[in-house]
């Protein structure tokens, strides 16, 4: 929203003649491509809505004289008297009869001539102005009606939810701040973490003002640690026991700094396996029951890939399927649970195609990060790399703070041959150590392929030790790496305890072992091959 103020005051104040399309707010002020079809895509027209409700929203609380509004039907911003909204009769074109003077005096010889037609004209005005009358009431009594039969039928019909209700949180503002500085730099920080969280399709802000603090479950609030607002305290809260679960301080130096720290403290809460997914996975351990609590075990299976935890995690994400169909971001996780159903075959199969459940989600939530990526994944699914990165770019560029996106787009183009997919890989691992962990093995594999065995056995090592069970792929890579740097006494004593967790001898064919991990017959090649050279085998 900032971004798009700047644009338009900007372009406002270059005094250009050419009005403002919808495209051009698309690709030069939103980052969209230049191949942006307005004609479908409304994303232009519903951010400058939202852009001219938090104007009117600001200016209601500032009683200055001035103001900065955006007509309706129109992208410019203007600039005029900061005045109250007019009344609904004016608006419905029922002019005060205080304005409507004549435009100038007749002469006696025409007031004469038009007395009849006065007489006339005065008896027709009326006859219209009771008319109007009824025609009023019965629009009024037309509405009230409807009204009633809506209510009365949310009262008689079941009620049956077609979108999942996720967690919500209120960010509270910093009070009680004097000075306008410090002021300044509280409002920001307020309105950039209600920016950011609001990128999360797995949670949901809500409005204090509107909704009270009934209405959500997390409370994120800050406070100053002096009158200069130099620092600030951020502090995630259970609403309903004030638990404090997560607190952070934030410096408040350069505009870059405190964004940098901001970011760094909406991962920490709102990624996958953030503070309010983990507090909510406290409370639901071990439920499959359709909706959230089936998501939050989704994302445990695809953050340690746990097979134990994959039939369980498929058939309630089948459930859930049928009982949220209107659910986008539900959508989006079953492309990837159905690629897994196809990979394992056996009782997990879910019923669908891929690639129309990525195109439900997309068209459930256009604007959604993770129903764009759910339309890349399916093109990677398919072997289309090009279409993949395409549409991975646009999903990174609607929510740079997810590393599930961030980390998933990396691996997918290193499976390309993309190289440039290993900066995706890195920058999600440095903003979420809690990344899912086929991301650290993949990058650690990139790491190992091309010379770098040391930085691929540190990558490895690091994520085996946090890891609570078994990881496969960190294990293979710690492996390789090991071999490579010489030390093939610990490369086959970490085979060996791989092999007897897969029910096999340290003998069996790496294949064997690896098989029983991998379902990718081209990795599990690769891998053999790789091993065989290291002569561990």
């Amino acid at each position: 929203m900032s971004k798009l103020l700047h644009f338009l005051v900007d372009y406002k104040l270059q005094g250009e003649r050419k009005p403002l399309t919808a495209y051009a707010i698309a690709v030069d002020a939103l980052d969209r491509d230049d191949g942006f079809d307005t004609q479908i895509d409304s994303y232009p027209r519903v951010q400058i809505g939202r852009l001219r409700r938090m104007l009117d929203h600001f200016y209601l609380r500032e009683n200055g004289e001035k103001r900065l509004s955006i007509p309706f039907h129109n992208y410019e911003i203007v600039l005029g008297p900061n005045e109250p909204i007019e009344t609904t009769a004016h608006l419905l074109g029922n002019p005060r009869p205080d304005i409507e003077k004549p435009l100038g005096s007749p002469s006696g010889t025409a007031v004469a001539s038009t007395k009849t037609a006065d007489v006339k004209t005065g008896l027709a005005s009326r006859f219209l102005s009771v008319v109007r009358d009824y025609i009023w009431v019965f629009i009024i009594v037309a509405m009230l009606a409807a009204i009633g039969v809506f209510f009365y039928s949310r009262q008689t019909a079941p009620t049956t939810e077609t979108t999942i209700s996720y967690p919500a949180i209120i960010v509270e503002g910093a009070e009680n701040i004097t000075r306008s500085s410090s002021r300044a730099k509280t409002q920001m920080t307020h309105s950039y973490l209600i920016g950011a969280l609001k990128r999360f399709d797995q949670l949901r802000v809500v409005d204090e003002d509107i909704d009270g603090q009934n209405g959500a479950e997390y409370l994120l609030e800050s406070s100053i640690y002096n009158a200069s607002a130099d620092r600030i305290q951020l502090r995630l809260v259970d609403n309903a026991t004030r638990e404090v679960i997560w607190s952070s301080p934030i410096e408040v130096g350069t505009i870059e700094a405190l964004e940098a720290d901001l970011d760094q403290a909406v991962v920490a809460i709102a990624s996958p396996h953030g503070k309010i997914a983990q507090q909510e996975l406290s409370k639901y351990r071990g439920d499959y029951s359709p909706g959230y609590p089936c998501l939050l075990q989704f994302h445990q299976f695809m953050r340690y890939r746990d097979k134990e935890l994959l039939t369980p995690a498929l058939q309630c994400m089948e459930v859930s399927a049928k009982q949220f169909p209107n659910d986008s971001y539900l959508m989006s996780m079953l492309v990837v649970a159905k690629n897994l159903s196809e990979q394992f075959g056996g009782p997990h199969d879910i019923d669908g195609i891929s690639r129309d459940f990525a195109l439900k989600a997309a068209k459930l939530d256009n604007d959604s990060a993770s129903a764009t990526f759910a339309v890349a994944q399916s093109a990677f699914f398919e072997g289309d790399c090009r279409r993949g990165v395409a549409w991975g770019g646009r999903a990174v560029r609607l929510n740079p703070l997810n590393s599930r996106i961030m980390g998933y787009l990396g691996l997918y183009m290193l499976a390309c041959r993309m190289p440039e997919g290993e900066a995706y890989s890195t920058r999600a691992l440095q903003m979420d150590p809690d990344a899912d962990l086929v991301v650290a093995a993949t990058l650690a594999m990139q790491k190992f392929r091309r010379g770098d065995a040391k930085a691929a056995q540190r990558l490895s090592s690091q994520y085996m030790d946090s890891a609570p069970g078994t990881t496969p792929g960190l294990e293979i890579s710690y492996i390789l790496s090991t071999a490579m740097l010489g030390d093939k006494d610990e490369a086959r004593r970490t085979w060996r305890s791989l092999a007897e967790r897969s029910g096999l001898s340290e003998s069996a064919p790496p294949r064997e072992v690896l098989s029983k991990w991998m379902s990718n017959p081209l990795l599990i090649s690769e891998l053999e091959a790789d091993l065989v050279k290291a002569e561990l085998y």
